[in-house]
């Protein structure tokens, strides 16, 4: 299965990162794509526990059920379920965490508004993103995109060089997201490189 590929390359990242034990919360996250990836519960169900799954697809009718229906799934999974850009709808389903993509216009006081112990991540494209992120109180960053990806042809992606040269300088534990699999993911090994984050790559599981 190809998410069995996957985790086995975020574990390699993760080793190869220079983090404390317990400092990356979790190492491999499928991130939604309805148009992409129109059924994620067979994802779900081929992620290995401890694994992460955020809901993005923004603009998706009936949203919050969805988001109730993918927490339901990831508890009985053993895996961490993050809710893109609505803390209100995380806290009410009872996601594990947070994610605040770029755009999210409310993110800078996003720590503030979440019960304790709820993990709190950001995607970010560049160091000032990562400085933003860490200010913010995230636990983890996804930075992308790490290499060229199918999803956005033509546009420029960071490379390897400078994906590793800016996780090794950010403070909090950085995932690679964008063109990552499980053959490309050992390009980008380096420190502070806690693991990887993927939709398109995830696209063959589950039939």
């Amino acid at each position: 299965m190809r998410a069995a590929s996957l985790a086995g390359a975020a574990k390699a990242l993760k080793r190869k990162s220079g983090l404390e034990p317990g400092a990356a919360l979790f190492s491999l996250a499928f991130l939604t794509d309805r148009a992409r990836i129109p059924n994620p519960d067979a994802v779900l169900r081929a992620l290995p526990a401890g694994s992460a799954v955020i809901l993005r697809d923004y603009d998706a009718p009936r949203r919050a059920q969805s988001a109730a229906r993918l927490a339901a799934l990831c508890r009985s999974r053993g895996l961490l379920f993050l809710v893109g850009a609505d803390p209100a709808l995380a806290v009410r389903v009872g996601a594990k965490g947070v994610h605040a993509p770029s755009w999210f216009r409310d993110q800078n006081h996003i720590r503030e508004t979440l019960p304790p112990g709820m993990i709190l991540t950001a995607a970010c494209h560049d160091a000032a993103a990562l400085r933003a992120a860490a200010a913010m109180g995230a636990d983890m960053a996804f930075l992308s995109p790490a290499l060229p990806t199918a999803s956005h042809p033509g546009e420029g992606a960071l490379g390897a060089d400078a994906f590793r040269r800016l996780a090794a300088a950010a403070r909090l534990p950085v995932l690679a997201l964008g063109g990552v699999n499980d053959r490309s993911a050992r390009r980008l090994a380096g420190r502070n490189v806690a693991g990887l984050g993927a939709i398109g790559a995830f696209a063959n599981d589950g039939g």
